[in-house]
């Protein structure tokens, strides 16, 4: 009878101490999720006020808009994305529409999908996303879309989301103009040989974007000096992934290409950080010459680099263009519900051909 009862209450002590866990870990997650709907909140409230307080240092009188839209970018620090946003600013100006580039005045360091989440939850009334081919993106252009959020991809696109229209180049083009440019750059470089090799080319991607649009660019690249490599030098055309994470990983990662290897005949740079890298790492190893090099964008720095004739030529996009196409992608459709699929951006090589015109005349000048 007493081994009984103690089996009975060793029982009971068990159930009581499964009980236990079973609440305290009830307790623990009701606690996180607290939390974590506290942290939405405060963003939301916190960037509300940042809103607030932006345009009240804007303007001298409080301007109320009639629409708030957020930009949501990956690097909002590249040069690229500040050149874009002022032309959104404009363009939202002219069109009653405040525009914000969503993390630059936060006090956390947010990814662009925690970026993306607190413009969800802030409930403006439109976003335009710098998206890729993650199913992160598809996601979350899918929630803003069921939240009634209009969604605009701008530079790359994430064509099976909801999204209602993607705005940029097409990067099939821009491939076959690198690939023009490496064409006539390899005459030159064949000069340089002093006996016949062929002319070898790297060109630098980015290891951080996850969408295809690096591989579209490459392939056209290659597509395009195979249906002319009879006429022009045999050309041998290499990748080498570049570490764009950090604010200095990018030289460092450069400089490790550029140690590790013959130095190439012809550098392709498919965004404005690695072509300034090149171009200051060319300069302090005593390199220049060494190469050829095909960049990305028209900084100031770029400019000057290919007036000292450092830099062979560039692609630069009109960001004019693209921030207002992507104001009015979002305006089109919020007024008629409906919106063309793509707007597509023009684009120009700037050489030593153009260079002094495009400094005079900027971004239009020819």
């Amino acid at each position: 009878m007493e081994i009984i009862m103690h089996e009975d209450q060793a029982i009971t002590e068990n159930k009581t101490k499964r009980e236990r866990k079973y609440t305290i870990a009830t307790i623990l997650l009701i606690v996180m999720a607290s939390i974590s709907g506290l942290v939405t909140i405060g963003s939301m409230v916190y960037f509300r006020m940042q809103v607030r307080d932006e345009i009240l240092r804007s303007d001298s009188e409080p301007r109320e808009y009639s629409r708030h839209y957020a930009l949501v970018t990956r690097d909002n620090s590249d040069p690229f994305w500040a050149a874009v946003y002022s032309s959104m600013k404009e363009e939202g100006e002219n069109t009653d529409v405040y525009v914000d580039k969503l993390g630059d005045h936060l006090a956390a360091d947010y990814s662009k999908n925690e970026r993306m989440e607190i413009a969800i939850a802030s409930k403006c009334d439109g976003i335009i996303f710098e998206a890729d081919d993650s199913n992160e993106s598809v996601v979350l252009i899918n929630k803003a879309t069921a939240a009634g959020i209009p969604v605009i991809t701008v530079r790359s696109d994430s064509a099976v989301s909801a999204r209602r229209s993607f705005v940029g180049v097409s990067y099939y083009n821009l491939g076959t103009e690198y690939g023009r440019l490496i064409l006539n750059a390899s005459r030159e470089a064949e000069l340089r040989h002093t006996e016949e090799t062929p002319v070898s080319v790297i060109v630098l991607t980015d290891e951080s974007i996850q969408d295809t649009s690096q591989n579209i660019v490459i392939t056209a690249i290659r597509e395009t000096i195979q249906k002319k490599q009879d006429s022009y030098p045999e050309i041998i055309l290499t990748t080498a992934s570049i570490d764009n994470s950090g604010e200095f990983t990018a030289e460092e990662s450069i400089r490790d290409v550029l140690q590790n290897s013959i130095m190439p005949d012809i550098i392709v740079c498919l965004n404005e950080v690695n072509t300034v890298s090149v171009y200051q790492t060319m300069v302090e190893q005593n390199k220049v010459g060494e190469s050829i090099i095909l960049g990305y964008y028209d900084s100031e720095a770029i400019i000057k680099a290919i007036e000292k004739k450092v830099i062979y030529a560039t692609i630069t996009v009109d960001t004019q263009q693209l921030g207002r196409d992507c104001v009015d992608a979002l305006n089109e459709y919020i007024e008629y519900k409906r919106v063309s699929e793509y707007y597509g951006v023009d684009y120009k090589i700037i050489n030593q051909d153009n260079v002094a015109g495009y400094q005079e005349g900027g971004q239009n000048g020819e």
